[in-house]
């Protein structure tokens, strides 16, 4: 009898683990910066997964004169609510706010890299508590290179390779076609980088209501961008992604005894 409810036990375990939704946690550095992986968060969420968008400052430095929105708490509090519009356009869930102050996760502190050491400890607070099978975030050279994004990036990377979670990591990248779609419309000073396209083996396509939810979640950022300057950014994006959104895995667990092999 004992052996049968042992039986049972485990088929029901089994049972209950296979209805759990998949959990996919994308991390990133400031509201907006979703807009990268934003057909794909869209189409996870469409196929049933758990899709949460963590964000680590809170942006409150991003002004421009045309919103005229001044900088501190109350542009925080409108990125605060434009991440909570993109997140509900996508059809995921409400953003994880880090709160960090904008442009300073390299900052100089005391203890040293605070700010970076607190992204990674913040992830492994989520992994622990929703316990994603996969997580994405910004390449090392952090789309067009910010501070912010590169470190985002290490941060996550610390916090995976510390976690015995069973975890899959992957950075979100762009091919030297991409980047020249997307140089095309960006400002100069501020160039994306292409990764070789032999490091993005992981394509994920999207549908057209994947691409729509993405364009109405970038609309949601209308602190950022002007009307124009986001049909730009959408065109820009969707002549470079064609329907594919590249992304490199980590390879922390490949086992070699050997530098050269």
């Amino acid at each position: 009898m004992r052996r049968v409810a042992l039986v049972l036990l485990l088929a029901c375990a089994a049972a209950v683990a296979q209805q759990r939704p998949k959990v996919l946690l994308a991390v990133f550095a400031h509201p907006d910066d979703e807009t990268l992986v934003g057909p794909v968060l869209a189409r996870y969420a469409r196929e049933g997964a758990k899709v949460y968008l963590a964000i680590a400052t809170k942006g409150e430095k991003g002004t421009n004169d045309r919103a005229a929105i001044p900088a501190g708490e109350p542009l925080a509090k409108v990125r605060r609510e434009e991440a909570g519009c993109a997140c509900r356009q996508l059809g995921i869930e409400p953003p994880v706010l880090f709160g960090l102050n904008d442009g300073e996760l390299g900052a100089i502190s005391s203890p040293l890299g605070h700010n970076i050491q607190e992204v990674a400890d913040q992830v492994e607070k989520l992994i622990a508590e929703l316990h994603p099978a996969v997580v994405v975030t910004w390449g090392a050279e952090g789309g067009y290179g910010h501070p912010d994004h590169r470190l985002v990036a290490d941060g996550v990377t610390q916090a995976i390779q510390s976690s015995k979670a069973d975890v899959k990591l992957f950075y979100v990248g762009f091919s030297p076609e991409q980047v020249k779609s997307l140089n095309e419309f960006w400002p100069a000073s501020m160039s994306w980088h292409a990764t070789d396209p032999a490091y993005l083996t992981v394509r994920l396509s999207f549908t057209k209501a994947d691409q729509l939810a993405y364009h109405r979640a970038l609309e949601c950022h209308k602190s950022q961008f002007s009307p124009e300057e986001t049909q730009n950014f959408e065109n820009a994006l969707d002549r470079g992604w064609q329907q594919d959104v590249l992304f490199r895995p980590w390879f922390g667990d490949r086992k070699s005894d050997d530098l050269f092999k």
